[in-house]
């Protein structure tokens, strides 16, 4: 039976992934505004004990914006393992480049969470609050925006009436394709496999990423000795992985990884996703913004895709946070002028890794093992790349500022 009722709010957020719900919770922390969210997915319940699939590393700047909306207070200590340490290099050389949080007076980066744990923690966190409604299993069909409000309607018949939309529904954006913002996206031919696993010792707190020509191989220490390992590969590769015993599978993983991985006791579980990059034109139409993935995909090598997300968060909450009309075409240039050039360095320098360390002539290869050894020896670089792994802004050049937002 069609639901011929309206949903009414001052700002509607498509999306009810970690930047939607981390939106919701900034905003509400921040304005007097009411906000509904729309997730097209279930409501999500807090995972058991067992080890998640996913995980995301919370840098200390996404760590802050967490705490200050009460996330964190969702999230028992034992499911979040601190990182106090990256190392990066070759099979020659694997700590050809590394980072120390005492470095830069830090007693970590940032902790490791599962992915299915925070957003739980998140929708619990908006589930309390009387500015914020939570609908689930609903999906925006279409959108007409004027000069004062936007009207959408449901897939299940329901209309929307709202003064801002805020798409952050994926890669795949809904409202990204309604508000005819174009994108510009690359398939790397790549897969990450992920493998989580229990070591026979403790993983530590390093997190370390070995550079090889079909792509790197991580390690991202979590809880209770487990681990997650992160393979990259030629998708054919990664099929015939996916489909190894555990035994099979234990023995490619000790002759591709480096020794200091150790000895496993268990494969607890494998998934596997592509690699894309995507970047949209513009962040910002008319009384339209995006953020998180629907408005940029980083390559996963980075760590840096959730980061880069709630920096969104941050920066359009800032830009919302003293307007009366959410909608505000300035406000969402602001947003707009800060965040797309900062975001597009990132996207550019992570890229530029990729191919320098995927190159098929070994010998540029091993120029570049130099280039991580030169890096390490120099004390603003590092600095420099430390504070990309805590948060700090992105020294960056001239973005879209003149596109109009009003499209």
């Amino acid at each position: 039976m069609t639901d011929t009722s309206t949903i009414t709010s001052d700002i509607v957020i498509v999306g009810g992934g970690i930047a939607g719900l981390a939106m919701a919770a900034r905003l509400a922390q921040r304005t007097a505004f009411t906000i509904t969210v729309l997730d097209g997915d279930r409501t999500p319940e807090m995972p058991d004990e067992a080890l998640q699939l996913r995980t995301t590393s919370l840098n200390s700047a996404a760590l802050t914006l967490l705490e200050e909306a009460g996330v964190m207070a969702h999230l028992p200590a034992r499911f979040l393992t601190d990182f106090n340490r990256l190392e990066a290099g070759s099979r020659n050389a694997p700590d050809a480049l590394s980072f120390s949080a005492e470095d830069i007076d830090l007693a970590r980066f940032g902790v490791f969470v599962e992915n299915d744990r925070l957003r739980a923690a998140l929708w619990q966190t908006l589930a309390s609050l009387t500015q914020v409604t939570l609908i689930s299993d609903a999906r925006l069909s279409s959108f007409h925006h004027h000069d004062d409000h936007v009207d959408g309607l449901l897939e299940d018949g329901r209309a929307l009436h709202t003064r801002l939309i805020i798409g952050a529904d994926g890669a795949r954006s809904q409202v990204r394709h309604l508000a005819g913002i174009s994108s510009q996206q690359r398939d790397y031919a790549q897969e990450a496999m992920i493998i989580n696993v229990r070591l026979t010792g403790s993983p530590g707190h390093t997190t370390w990423q070995i550079f090889t020509p079909s792509g790197p191989v991580a390690l991202l220490p979590l809880h209770d000795r487990q681990a997650s390992l992160i393979w990259y590969d030629r998708p054919g590769q990664i099929q015939k992985r996916m489909s190894m015993s555990d035994d099979t599978l234990r023995a490619a993983i000790i002759e591709a990884f480096p020794t200091r991985l150790g000895q496993i006791d268990t494969i607890i579980e494998r998934g596997r996703f592509p690699i894309r990059r995507l970047h949209a034109q513009r962040y910002a139409g008319k009384r339209v913004v995006l953020i998180g993935d629907a408005a940029h995909v980083i390559h996963p090598m980075a760590g840096q895709g959730i980061n880069l997300g709630l920096a969104d968060v941050a920066s359009l909450a800032d830009a919302l946070e003293h307007e009366s009309d959410p909608g505000n075409d300035q406000a969402l240039s602001r947003y707009q002028r800060r965040q797309w050039p900062r975001n597009a360095a990132m996207l550019t320098g992570v890229e530029q890794l990729h191919h320098l360390f995927t190159l098929p002539f070994a010998p540029l290869r091993t120029l570049a093992e130099r280039g991580l050894r030169g890096a390490d020896r120099m004390g603003p670089v590092k600095r420099f790349m430390m504070s990309l792994a805590t948060g700090q802004p992105l020294t960056t050049g001239k973005g879209p500022a003149d596109h109009d937002t009003s499209s």
